[in-house]
């Protein structure tokens, strides 16, 4: 059994845009830092070429060779039922945690103007669980800082340390 992470909801193509700049200042951070670009080479969602951010319905990312395992794909503009992405504790683990965070924070599970959430039929937030704790996701969330210079928000549901 893999260490796995679950979404499900939507994320507004009226945010699509803001949200792929966003993963694609992650990127770079990425390249940039060079702790972090020695053991992460994200590609596209085959494990070669580039990341799919220029499409604006979806992003598609995974990591080359041995650094990666399963895509991880958002559809954008659709309510998404249910996905996953194993990622088996290897290095891009905590991009894909990184942009789960993102995610909420464009697409909060409980912020959806007509108050619905993304447990309902139809909801519009996005709601990320996984195999780890919060403490487990410190790689993405010391990552989600240093893209965009916040702490991200712990998803609903999530248990604080693996204790």
């Amino acid at each position: 059994m893999g260490y796995t992470h679950y979404y499900h909801g939507q994320i507004s193509r009226t945010t699509s845009s803001a949200l792929q700049t966003d993963i694609q200042t992650l990127l770079t951070t990425i390249t940039t830092t060079p702790t972090l670009s020695a053991t992460i080479k994200i590609t596209g969602p085959s494990g070669t070429g580039p990341p799919g951010l220029t499409d604006p319905t979806s992003i598609s990312l995974n990591a080359e060779a041995d650094g990666g395992h399963e895509p991880l794909i958002i559809p954008m503009g659709e309510y998404i039922p249910f996905r996953f992405c194993k990622t088996a504790r290897k290095p891009y683990d905590a991009v894909v945690g990184a942009v789960l965070l993102r995610c909420l924070f464009y697409s909060p599970p409980s912020g959806v103007a007509d108050g619905t959430t993304a447990e309902g039929v139809g909801g519009k937030g996005f709601v990320v669980q996984s195999d780890g704790s919060w403490e487990e996701w410190m790689p993405a969330r010391e990552l989600y800082l240093k893209a965009f210079g916040v702490e991200p928000t712990m998803p609903e549901g999530m248990t604080p340390s693996w204790n």
